[in-house]
């Protein structure tokens, strides 16, 4: 039977990872022998480098010094990738100062021959005259570099910084331009990579696309003149279009693919080695998918100039492979390691994915990058390109080509990077150790931009090849024993057979012992994105009408069901909760249906709500046998007991939102009854079904019948569930507007005084100052802010920009907008979904009108005819002065945008503060100190640096707010639960019942 070969990519995809590693190993079936000569020659190889230590590069040095173990690394790092970018002097000299005073420079001075690496010893190009080095460095550095560090607002030393980290750029970079590049590389055969973000607007793509076709006429011309091989062009496809995403496969199928052709038939006609890059993991169907439209494109099918990159590092990388061969035609295949590592990583464990899509041990990537080379060196259809710096991995290449017969010498070659292992390779040449029947070229792959461009690549490149682990930082290291540099990788991955990481945990098990994370959806999945999608259409759940409810009746019955449930023991009630998240998990489609239909929930948005659901159960689950399980001990004078106990209170009334009708309602109720409370719940009027749904998983759950109860009828049905005398404690989730009156109401009662617990709206903004990566910025201030169509409590309302950036921000900002998908939330390409009701929808045009002058750019909305009779608002972009300008929170799509100078930050945290609000709050700096001098003055409940302000995740960003945002505690934090819980406290006189025995038995 014929297996499609989708489906055979993403079974590769979902292989345990120790499952993957013990094929890789029976695939490279290298023997002892084979393998022993690989480590010698490798070691033959690492020696010859050593020997010739003067002639190493600037980059291999600085490598060496610094990599990423000392904060000298770090701070280096931080200023090379902020300095070139930032437009104001006043803010790249507080840079500048801030990254000098964090490291112990004095230390690394004179370790190394290089003039250029010791002026970088002090991130300083002091060299050249542009500052002189006079006897009072040399004669007390540490001093030195204390009084220059006072001195940074001269222009001279920013000059200084500047330029070394301009020379620095220039080892990674080629050249400005693509004639500066191939002048630089006349004579070397290279493919050249245009440097630069993914796109983030359509502008950006047409400008990327003309640098493509640019590059392709001009190396063209410089390989008629040449007489060394071809050389080549690299593309990024996210730098092609701004929406190069899977749930956006058929438009970037259907808009990119005609690009792509375009593209690709210009250089075929010109004879120029086309190759497309390796990007995330989530994107590698959908760039497979757009590989195959140029592989079978009728015009190419003769080109041998085709190439696709494929990183090893992925369990898939084989099955890709595969796929590649049984196109039947010729393919380039240049076969990396892998560059996002860290990030896929992180993904992973955000996005609550099942396994990762990367080995979690760099020597499993070694060893899986020879098994792909050996199915590479045994096609007959692919010609492997072998991109590594790693001696071991050229020397099993070679070994493995002399095996593989076929398809050796001239049918491979080697690449390395611009800057990077031209000593290993120039060793390998002049050993003349290759044994294959031709040498096999080595293509350089070389960055082109300036040095603005760079800011990305240039930390990638650092990060992976400045970590303690990386073959490059180590190799010419003679401190590094040379046996441990040339370790066989095979051998290292028999000694733990293949396990994973030990300090890499599943993204399951994040939380273990305490409690398991909750599964999320690998949207690059297409099979697992479609599956879901079509069981959510399906789902036939009955909706429910938002009718009457008699409150009295509700609140007798969970008084009467209260002294069951408050006595069953806190790790039953725990194993109650756990069940619950389980059922919540196992209707995954049901719930993606519900809250598409009542709340216009888009695809990405539900799944995280359903993960959140489950994740307040269990982590209050968890919580509930820490806190209730037993009597804590207190200290005292011998001869008596003293015991505190928490017990629930008595009856909560819930009153939770629509516009988290899931996570929110449960999580209100679950913290309740973990506390030992029984619960009146009073969902809002427009998601009744989703509570109802909740409440039956409850019941089979184990929660008994009365201990909870739906008070449907809307906001009279809450009201009065709030005054009832019996309601021992309310949670409330919902506007300011609402709290001030739930808090009166509970003043007006008679009898005990009851804890509020309120969670209410916030003017929520985020601080872009000049540091600041724009296309990171623009990222973060979308999801912040049109995410859920912009009805989170946590949405960004304003987004303040230091001046020097704020144009080059608005526009990019405004091109990011223009690709954003309006429309029906049950479809996966949407990204902005309709409103909750009408009312909502006509106060937000409300304001919109009141300030239309102002309005820089809004989104085109469909017809207003979408699902359940809601109407859309068009995510809107309005320009203002200030905050003080908005007399309410906007809660809807949409973005106030400011401007400040950089003299007047403290004016502008001052206005944002005197709002009153304290919910999110996002800063955008490369400074830490900056950040932190803006959580001084504003006051938020949460903050978040250099990221999106939304999706808190329960137990790690603990969510609530202070001010006019709510009360406290914190929702999903460890404080949360002792607020619906009373404080007993018992002490026992042991003295009185025949003397203390436990004094008596001291002894002497």
């Amino acid at each position: 039977m014929t297996v499609d070969p989708w489906v055979a990519i993403a079974a590769a995809g979902r292989q345990c990872e120790q499952a993957a590693v013990r094929a890789r190993l029976a695939e490279v079936s290298l023997s002892p022998a084979q393998r022993g000569r690989i480590t010698e020659r490798a070691r033959r190889l690492v020696a010859g480098c050593r020997r010739r230590a003067s002639e190493r590069s600037i980059l291999d040095l600085f490598l060496q010094e610094f990599g990423l173990s000392n904060e000298e690394g770090v701070a280096l790092l931080c200023i090379s990738e902020a300095l070139l970018r930032i437009p104001d002097d006043a803010t790249a000299e507080a840079l500048i100062a801030e990254k000098l005073a964090t490291g112990n420079w004095a230390a690394h001075v004179g370790r190394s021959e290089s003039v250029f690496l010791n002026a970088s010893t002090w991130a300083l190009m002091l060299t050249g005259g542009v500052i002189a080095l006079g006897e009072d460095v040399t004669g007390d550095v540490r001093g030195w570099i204390g009084r220059l560090a006072g001195r940074l607002g001269e222009s001279a030393a920013r000059a200084a910084m500047a330029a070394a980290v301009r020379i620095l750029a220039s080892e990674f970079v080629r050249g400005r331009t693509i004639e500066e590049a191939l002048k630089r590389g006349a004579g070397e055969p290279a493919s050249y990579d245009m440097l630069g973000e993914g796109a983030r607007t359509f502008e950006d793509a047409q400008r990327y696309l003309h640098a493509y076709h640019h590059a392709i006429d001009a190396v063209a011309a410089a390989n008629r003149a040449a007489s060394t091989p071809a050389s080549g062009v690299s593309i990024k496809l996210s730098a092609l279009h701004p929406r190069y995403e899977p749930l956006q496969r058929e438009r970037t199928l259907r808009e990119l693919g005609g690009t792509l052709l375009d593209l690709a038939r210009a250089a075929a006609a010109a004879e120029v080695p086309l190759t497309i890059d390796a990007e995330e993991a989530e994107r590698l169907e959908l760039s497979l998918a757009l590989f195959e439209q140029l592989a079978k494109a009728s015009q190419l099918t003769c080109w041998r100039g085709l190439g696709v990159a494929v990183q090893a590092y992925s369990p898939r990388a084989p099955a890709v492979i595969d796929w590649l061969e049984r196109l039947g035609r010729p393919v380039v295949v240049r076969l990396v390691k892998g560059a996002y590592w860290d990030a896929e990583i992180k993904r992973a464990q955000v996005e609550g994915l099942a396994r990762y899509p990367v080995y979690t041990r760099k020597a499993f990537t070694d060893v899986a990058y020879l098994a792909c080379a050996a199915r590479l060196l045994r096609s007959a259809n692919l010609r492997p390109q072998f991109a590594t710096h790693n001696a071991h991995t050229v020397a099993a290449v070679l070994e493995l080509a002399e095996d593989a017969g076929g398809n050796s010498g001239g049918g491979f070659e080697f690449q390395r990077l611009h800057g990077m292992g031209e000593l290993l390779y120039d060793e390998v040449r002049r050993l003349g150790e290759v044994g294959v029947a031709e040498r096999p070229l080595v293509r350089v792959y070389a960055p082109v931009g300036p040095h603005k461009d760079l800011l990305a690549y240039l930390v990638r490149r650092l990060l992976e090849n400045g970590a303690n682990s990386s073959f490059v930082n180590r190799f010419l290291d003679d401190a590094v024993p040379l046996a441990e540099v040339v370790r066989d990788p095979i051998a290292k991955t028999l000694a733990c057979d293949g396990a994973p990481h030990p300090r890499i945990p599943l993204p399951a098990d994040l939380f273990r012992p305490e409690r398991r994370n909750s599964a999320g959806l690998d949207i690059g999945d297409g099979q697992a994105v479609k599956a879901l999608v079509e069981a959510a259409a399906n789902d036939k759940t009955p909706l429910v009408k938002s009718g009457d409810s008699c409150v009295d009746t509700l609140v007798a019955g969970a008084l009467a069901a209260f002294p069951q449930w408050q006595g069953t023991p806190a790790k039953d009630r725990r194993r109650v909760l756990e069940r619950l998240a389980d059922r919540i998990e196992d209707n995954l489609p049901r719930f993606v249906g519900l809250l598409a239909k009542e709340a216009g929930k888009t695809l990405r948005d539900a799944v995280a709500e359903v993960r959140e659901a489950a994740d307040f159960c269990r982590y209050y689950g968890a919580e509930c046998e820490r806190l209730f399980a037993a009597a804590v001990p207190l200290p005292g004078p011998t001869g008596e007991s003293n015991t505190l106990r928490l017990s629930g209170r008595g009856v909560f009334a819930c009153v939770s939102p629509w516009n988290f009708p899931l996570a929110i309602f449960t999580g209100q109720v679950a913290a309740a009854l973990a506390a030992g409370n029984t619960v009146v719940a009073a969902p809002a009027p427009q998601t009744p079904t989703i509570a109802a749904t909740v409440l039956a998983l409850m019941r089979e759950s184990g929660v008994p019948e009365h201990a909870v109860a739906l008070a449907l009828g809307g906001p009279p049905a809450g009201a009065a569930a709030v005054a009832h005398p019996a309601i021992a404690g309310v949670a409330f989730t919902g506007s300011t507007a609402t709290a001030k009156r739930i808090e009166r109401a509970l003043a007006a009662k008679d009898g005990p005084i009851v804890p509020f617990i309120a969670e209410t709206g916030g003017q929520n903004a985020m601080i872009v100052d000049s540091t600041a990566l724009l296309e990171q910025v623009v990222d973060d201030v979308v999801a912040s802010a049109f995410r859920s169509a912009g009805q989170r409590c946590s949405s960004l309302r304003v987004l303040y920009a230091q001046e020097e950036i704020a144009d080059p921000l608005l526009r990019m900002l405004v091109g990011a907008m223009r690709a954003l998908v309006v429309g029906d939330a049950a479809d996966p390409a949407t990204d902005v979904g309709p409103v909750i009701d009408e009312a909502a929808r006509q106060r937000l045009a409300n304001h919109i009108d009141a300030m239309r002058t102002n309005v820089r750019h809004q989104c085109p909305v469909p017809d207003p005819s979408p699902r359940g009779g809601r109407g859309f608002c068009p995510p809107t972009l309005i320009e203002i002065d200030s905050i003080t300008q908005l007399d309410a929170e906007h809660f809807g799509p949409i973005l106030h945008f400011a401007r400040f100078q950089a003299a007047e930050l403290h004016a502008v945290l001052a206005e944002i503060q005197h709002a009153g609000y304290g919910l999110t709050l996002g800063v955008h700096s490369r400074m830490r100190r900056r950040a932190e001098d803006v959580m001084a003055v504003v006051k938020a409940g949460n903050t978040y640096v250099n990221r999106d302000i939304v999706g808190a995740v329960v137990g790690v960003q603990p969510f609530g707010g202070e001010g006019l945002s709510g009360t406290g505690p914190k929702a999903g934090g460890p404080h949360y639960l002792p607020r619906f819980a009373v404080e007993r406290c018992v002490t026992w006189n042991t003295v009185a019942t025949g003397g203390n025995a436990e004094l008596l038995r001291l002894g002497d």
